[in-house]
């Protein structure tokens, strides 16, 4: 029997950046803790994106994301608005001294969200207008602290156990209510793909990233979620703690489809090949030939997906919440 983690811990190139992102993020995380941002006990900071995947290459940007626990933090209080605007300079002191592009939005998306509001705005109006909705499926979905453990392993805990509140001592129990929200998360990045077609961002950039990165993550933790039969905060942190590539050999192993061994070793290329061409910022929609090749890529890699989805090998129960 083939063991979809060995080929996965076999595919050389896609071990190196595995290997060389998290030497990044010890380096992120020392260089953050010699500014005093990064020892603030109040805030934790994480990496969402590319490091948060453990997918960085030669051109990566730091997406952060900060979090605070208000009136239970150390300090007792939430922090004041020269607080932040000194957290948010040592964080573009940060990644000028790693010498990567400027914060996306000239920096208008690092704003402090208070642990509270993570939780309690789900599913209301602020959770989309004040980016609550995308912070909380990023820390879920592909995050790495780069200061305060302690908070960040609390932040994971507690929106779990919200999105797990109705299981406590239910045999028959599924994760409909977190499901959902990865859905809903899919929906909006597809959305949000369509509003934004017309800038400056190359375009092919911007769609491989849906059809690869973007999908992977969605959809391994969905194809997790339902594998492993999860039903409780502890078995959803031991999925969060990978990154989506390992998430997705992990379910696959758990579902044990041995058709689906053929196809994966060739979307791992084709994957990987995607990460390396985004390392590279000459390519143009011009290329032709190349974004043809991409196409046939994407095609075959959401094929998989689809395939390892709707494999017989799964509960038909639980896979129809996908569709319905």
């Amino acid at each position: 029997m083939t063991h979809f983690s060995d080929i996965l811990a076999n595919q050389h190139q896609i071990q190196n950046r595995i290997r060389y992102s998290k030497d990044f993020l010890a380096k992120t995380r020392k260089q953050f803790a010699s500014l005093p941002g990064g020892r603030n006990a109040d805030v934790c900071v994480f990496a969402a994106g590319s490091l948060g995947r453990f997918e960085t290459g030669r051109i990566s940007d730091l997406d952060l994301f900060i979090l605070a626990d208000g009136k239970n933090s150390p300090s007792g209080k939430k922090l004041s608005k020269l607080q932040e605007i000194e957290l948010f300079a040592d964080l573009i002191k940060l990644n000028e001294q790693l010498k990567l592009p400027p914060f996306s939005g000239d920096g208008r998306y690092l704003k402090v969200h208070e642990l509270e509001d993570l939780i309690n705005a789900t599913g209301d109006s602020r959770d989309d207008s004040e980016n609550l909705f995308t912070t909380r499926l990023l820390l879920l979905l592909e995050s790495q602290a780069l200061s305060n453990d302690a908070l960040y392993d609390k932040a994971l805990n507690e929106v779990l156990d919200n999105y797990f509140r109705d299981g406590k001592g239910r045999k028959d129990f599924q994760p409909l209510f977190l499901l959902n929200d990865i859905l809903r998360y899919w929906r909006t990045l597809c959305l949000n793909y369509e509003r934004d077609r017309g800038l400056a961002k190359p375009w092919w950039k911007r769609n491989l990233n849906l059809k690869f990165s973007r999908k992977l993550t969605v959809f391994s933790t969905a194809l997790a979620i339902i594998s492993r039969r999860v039903t409780t905060t502890a078995e959803f942190i031991a999925i969060a703690k990978m990154v989506p590539l390992e998430r997705l050999s992990v379910a696959l192993d758990a579902i044990d489809d041995q058709s689906l061994v053929s196809q994966y070793a060739k979307i791992l290329d084709d994957y990987e090949s995607f990460l390396a061409a985004k390392s590279y910022a000459d390519l143009e929609d011009k290329d032709e030939e190349i974004l043809n090749g991409f196409k046939e890529k994407a095609e075959r890699f959401g094929n998989f997906m689809y395939s390892a989805l709707h494999s017989n090998k799964l509960d038909p129960a639980l896979v129809k919440y996908l569709a319905i």
